[in-house]
C-alpha cells in the first residue's frame, strides 16, 4: 500500500517532469553549503545492527470496511518467520506462512521503540461508521501491547508503523503460493 502511493508519487512527478536526478542533493549544498554530517548525532554502526531492542513479534491486523478493504492478520517474529491469515481482498487467502528480511525487522522493531509505540493510547477512533480498522501488536517477551485505530484515526507514527509492517509481508518469501488455500 505505502509502496503503490510512493511509486504512483515516482510516475506523477516522471510525468510532470517535476523530479530532477540530483535535485534534493543539489538543494541540499544550496541550502548547507559542503557541511559535513556531525557524526556525534549520527547513529553508530552499532545501533544500526542492534538486536537489543527487546520486540520479539510484531503484528497487524486489518478489519473488513464497507467497500473492498483488505481483511488480513500476520504475526512477524524477531527470528524472521510469519504467520498469515487472508479472509478478503488479499493476494494470499487463507492461512500462510513464509520468512521476512530479519535485518528488516530489526530496523522496524528500532523504529517502533523510537516512536514511543508503548506510550501511545490503546485505541484511537473517530464517530464514522463503515471504516476499516486496524490493530497492530507489540510483543516484549510476554508482554503485549495492542493498539486498535479506527478509521485511521491514530497518529501519523502509528499509520508509519502499520504501513512499514506491510512493506515487511509484501517483500517476503512465502512458504505457498498465492490461491484458495484453507
Amino acid at each position: 500500500m505505502f509502496n503503490k502511493l510512493i511509486l504512483g508519487i515516482m510516475v506523477v512527478a516522471a510525468i510532470t517532469g517535476n523530479c530532477l536526478a540530483g535535485e534534493l542533493q543539489k538543494l541540499h549544498a544550496q541550502l548547507n553549503g559542503n557541511v559535513e554530517a556531525d557524526s556525534s548525532q549520527s547513529r553508530t554502526m552499532e545501533e544500526i545492527q542492534s538486536r537489543d531492542h527487546g520486540i520479539t513479534e510484531i503484528g497487524i491486523e486489518r478489519t473488513p470496511c464497507f467497500g473492498k478493504c483488505e481483511v488480513y492478520s500476520a504475526v512477524i517474529r524477531s527470528d524472521g518467520t510469519f504467520r498469515f491469515f487472508g479472509e478478503a481482498n488479499v493476494r494470499h487467502m487463507g492461512r500462510h506462512t513464509g520468512r521476512v528480511n530479519e535485518e528488516e525487522f530489526h530496523e522496524l522493531a528500532r523504529f517502533i521503540n523510537d516512536t514511543g509505540h508503548a506510550r501511545l493510547e490503546h485505541a484511537y477512533s473517530l464517530p464514522v461508521t463503515d471504516m476499516p480498522t486496524v490493530f497492530t501488536m507489540v510483543a516484549r517477551g510476554d508482554r503485549r501491547k495492542v493498539i486498535r485505530n479506527y478509521a485511521n484515526a491514530g497518529p501519523t507514527k502509528l499509520r508509519a508503523v502499520e504501513e512499514l509492517i506491510d512493506k515487511l509481508l509484501l517483500e517476503a518469501r512465502w512458504d505457498t503460493p498465492p490461491g484458495p488455500q484453507r
